[in-house]
């Protein structure tokens, strides 16, 4: 019985589960050369707020039979795309369990194709905030912006696993002088997330366009700004052309797994290299948290690690932008364990949730994930404050709670981008008055020590 999912009297053999889902792989293998639809592909919501629906998940979620779009939780319910081979047989695991389910979108297919049939009509009018862009758009505008603007340049900080540009702006008035107290943003970590790049480029305009019309825009007087929007373009660019729902990287992997499969790619966000391999990861390269073959194997993550450590004087603050379910995690996420200076995290937070939520009435949720959903390891704000010892490290949830989860309509993207700067804007404040950073008369930024 060691082999069976078992709880209470119930087991079921993962041989039920493995047919199907090698009927999923086969039909990619299929659809390799060729766009994938989604076609007949569902979305259940499931209920599994007991102990025992809530292990159930937990061990499908490890078993890596399902697409998760949202961890498992005590607390509310859980998302999972189901491919149509592993519809009936998906139905009949949870009823076995007693596990409460619907289903919350009968057809990915026409959700993606109405959502492209949107971006057709409006991506041909370059950068803008009522669509989503290609990543060349993305990188255009950005270079733009520095080519316009003597307070912004465009760093590269390491080329893709498929060799595209790691492009990150600094936002920075000070001139040659020495770097002032910085603060840390990105997005993109995820492809499938696309709100997330959406809406750090429309913090980055914020930020820039309110700079042109007065140089003494606080935000930017009194920090240095670093801002990636898209931390993995391969996997962003393949979403566009291939697999709207692909999360990882595009790094080939090694093994008997990978190669029969054909899979590729790393989850970025379990591939920074603190307490990496842990909870909520796994190590079957097919799968979507697959953490990689080491800490840091993805080019793309190691790019960030170094760029974050030769920063970690000046880093005050560091916010990685996800979606989806309306929450602001602070560390530690590989595990239910507090930091010592939780407290002054969750003060800073909490203000920023409630400044976000002053704006449009958007509520989120705020603490560490593992309290508030299930651990997950090697993820980048573990880092930035386990080993680049940045106290205020985050990350952020975004729109919605599942009612279009990865596919959030395009109008939300201004909404979205105008609340987040609200509780950005709240951090940078707080931050400053922590760090006792204030301005001269001069102009110049300083940090007075106590």
């Amino acid at each position: 019985m060691e082999n069976s999912l078992l709880l209470g009297s119930s087991a079921v053999s993962p041989i039920s589960l493995a047919l199907p889902t090698l009927a999923c792989f086969l039909s990619t293998l299929r659809e390799r050369n060729e766009e994938k639809t989604y076609n007949g592909y569902q979305v259940f919501r499931v209920n599994a707020t007991t102990p025992k629906g809530f292990q159930v998940l937990k061990k499908l979620m490890i078993g890596d039979n399902f697409d998760f779009w949202s961890r498992p939780s005590l607390l509310r319910s859980t998302d999972l795309m189901v491919c149509p081979q592993q519809v009936q047989n998906t139905k009949n695991l949870l009823d076995i369990f007693g596990i409460p389910f619907e289903i919350i979108n009968h057809n990915i297919k026409d959700t993606i194709d109405a959502e492209r049939k949107k971006m057709l009509v409006r991506e041909q009018s370059g950068m803008s905030w009522d669509t989503y862009h290609r990543l060349s758009t993305i990188h255009s505008w950005m270079e733009s912006l520095a080519t316009t603007h003597d307070f912004v340049s465009v760093l590269t900080i390491g080329s893709s696993a498929e060799g595209r540009p790691l492009k990150v702006f600094k936002i920075s008035t000070a001139g040659n002088q020495t770097e002032k107290p910085s603060i840390w943003i990105d997005g993109g970590i995820h492809a499938r997330e696309w709100i997330s790049p959406a809406v750090v480029t429309h913090m980055a305009n914020e930020l820039i366009q309110n700079t042109a019309q007065d140089r003494s825009y606080p935000l930017v007087d009194q920090f240095d700004w670093y801002i990636h929007p898209v931390v993995n373009p391969d996997g962003y660019e393949y979403t566009h052309t291939a697999e709207r729902m692909w999360r990882k990287t595009r790094s080939n992997s090694e093994g008997f797994l990978a190669s029969f499969f054909k899979c590729k790619g790393t989850d970025p966000n379990r591939n920074f290299g603190y307490m990496w391999g842990g909870k909520g990861t796994s190590n079957n390269p097919c799968s979507d948290i697959y953490r990689g073959s080491k800490a840091a194997s993805e080019v793309e993550i190691a790019a960030i690690q170094n760029f974050l450590l030769q920063k970690k004087d000046s880093l005050k603050l560091f916010l990685t932008l996800h979606s989806y379910s309306q929450m602001l995690f602070l560390p530690w996420g590989y595990d239910k364990i507090r930091t010592d200076d939780y407290a002054e995290l969750m003060t800073v937070a909490t203000k920023a949730a409630k400044a976000l939520e002053s704006v449009y009435g958007t509520k989120f949720e705020v603490g560490p994930s593992p309290e508030l959903l299930y651990a997950a390891a090697g993820g980048s704000e573990d880092f930035a404050k386990g080993v680049a010892g940045i106290k205020y490290s985050y990350c952020m949830e975004l729109r919605d709670t599942g009612s279009y989860g990865f596919i959030l309509p395009q109008e939300q993207i201004v909404p979205s981008g105008v609340e987040t700067f609200a509780a950005v804007k709240s951090m940078a404040e707080d931050i400053a008055k922590i760090y006792n950073i204030g301005v001269k008369p001069n102009n110049e930024t300083k940090v007075v020590q106590d």
